[in-house]
């Protein structure tokens, strides 16, 4: 955005100073040529007058001496002076050389017309930028003949290139100073929106402690104290919403459990009990469960966004821990005839928390099971490197829609919306998982169906 910004404004400057430099050059060269012309027609014509008064100019017949002392009284600083016949053609000249130089047709015509020839030319011999003035010398209504100044513009081209120069250093002096403060305007300009972002992005990301500064001028303080407020607003939300969740998970966790105890104890003499009655405890039975592990879900929720899960670290054989969550979930895989293909070394010891990663490989492999077919197969594999251990379920299930993947971990995020849960199983083992310093990946495999992989660092006792 700033270079986008600062590109325009230079775009505009540079062009602005280009002009102004071209038409202060323009001005300049027109100034010093054409006052030069019109200076030496104004010498040219006040000394073709005298001259015609002389009454030198009827016959050319005069003594050298006597034309060389009216020339030098017409005489123009470093100006040569040749007096030209009604024809063109050069008869005398201020410096005793006769050039061959005669005038074209359209010259004499124009200076048998009474009218001043000028011209700016490079001479061929020496290329030296030279001023011709011819001026007709008009004796009793007839053009006897005309006078030729010819004047080096050597000193005005100097001139003339010394201010270009300068007037090109001005501007870029000028464009410099401009890049410089619009520079520094549009870091003003960028910097508190650039600010505005990154706190809008910190609070996006549930850090709605951070601040923006409130010191700018006119709508970038304005919209810094609404960022400000709004992120107290949220904070203040979350903070009610954290904890009316962690207080309802906690009184419907003890009803729960009474009423989880009770159908255990009556399911116990279920022989005793009538059909109709056994069945329905039998529901309660699993859908009290159903509800404890819900009320589960948002206790440790509530216990993540506050900051407060705390692991207990202890030397652990995750092997052990992985073959307990698979009888755990023995049940469920007899119902739907799949298969678990365990991949796993003997023993493998560290310091983790066993409660808190039984979770997630409890909830990675129900969510494997219900998404595998009748008969499907699930491959559990644990390799150990030096440095990190990998963990991974993989089942032949249909997978996850690409467009759902990169969302599957985010809370309450749910692939298949108004099929019951909460959206936070996966979300939690994420969460679980970076607490030990690790990272969870889902992705579907080429051949079919989802891997979940668990990275985890290598710790000792």
């Amino acid at each position: 955005m700033k270079r986008q910004i600062l590109m325009r404004f230079m775009t505009i400057i540079t062009v602005t100073v280009l002009l102004v430099i071209g038409i202060l050059s323009f001005v300049t060269y027109n100034y010093y040529y054409v006052t030069a012309t019109d200076v030496l027609k104004r010498h040219a014509n006040a000394s073709a007058v005298l001259f015609a008064n002389s009454g030198l100019a009827y016959d050319y017949a005069d003594s050298e001496a006597t034309i060389h002392d009216v020339l030098d009284s017409y005489a123009y600083p470093d100006a040569e002076i040749e007096v030209l016949d009604a024809t063109g053609i050069p008869r005398y000249s201020s410096t005793g050389f006769i050039s061959e130089r005669k005038l074209t047709r359209e010259a004499i015509n124009q200076v048998r017309a009474g009218q001043t020839v000028t011209k700016r030319y490079d001479d061929e011999a020496t290329g030296e930028h030279l001023l011709e003035v011819i001026e007709p010398v008009v004796s009793f209504g007839q053009t006897t003949g005309a006078l030729r100044y010819t004047t080096s513009l050597e000193r005005i081209d100097r001139r003339v290139i010394e201010i270009c120069l300068a007037i090109v250093l001005l501007g870029t002096v000028i464009w410099g100073l401009a890049f410089i403060y619009s520079s520094r305007l549009v870091s003003s300009i960028v910097r508190p929106i650039q600010e505005v972002i990154g706190a809008s992005d910190q609070i996006a990301k549930q850090h709605y402690d951070v601040k923006v500064n409130e010191e700018y001028s006119f709508e970038l303080g304005e919209l810094a104290r609404t960022i400000n407020y709004m992120g107290q607003q949220i904070k203040q939300q979350e903070t009610l919403k954290d904890e009316f969740i962690s207080g309802i998970s906690h009184e419907l966790r003890t009803p729960l459990t009474s009423i989880k105890g009770w159908s255990e104890t009556l399911l116990v003499e279920q022989d005793q009990l009538p059909e109709e009655a056994s069945l329905g405890m039998g529901i309660i039975h699993s859908e009290t469960e159903r509800l404890i592990s819900l009320v589960e879900q948002l206790l440790d929720f509530s216990k993540l966004e506050t900051s407060r899960l705390v692991l207990y670290r202890q030397e652990v054989n995750l092997t052990e821990i992985i073959e307990t969550v698979t009888a755990q979930l023995r049940q469920k895989l007899e119902e739907k005839n799949v298969q678990i293909v365990q991949k796993l070394p003997v023993q493998v010891v560290g310091l983790y928390d066993e409660n808190r990663l039984k979770q997630v490989f409890l909830n990675l492999l129900d969510n494997a099971i219900r998404f595998s077919p009748v008969g499907g197969t699930i491959t559990i594999r644990l390799v150990r490197s030096e440095r990190v251990l990998f963990l991974s379920f993989s089942d032949e299930g249909p997978g996850i829609p690409k467009e759902h993947l990169r969302h599957v971990t985010e809370k309450f995020y749910q692939v298949q919306k108004g099929k019951g849960g909460t959206g936070l199983g996966l979300s939690i083992c994420r969460e679980l998982v970076e607490a030990h310093e690790g990272k969870l990946f889902i992705d579907n495999q080429p051949e079919g169906g989802v891997i979940a992989t668990i990275l985890l660092p290598v710790t000792k006792a």
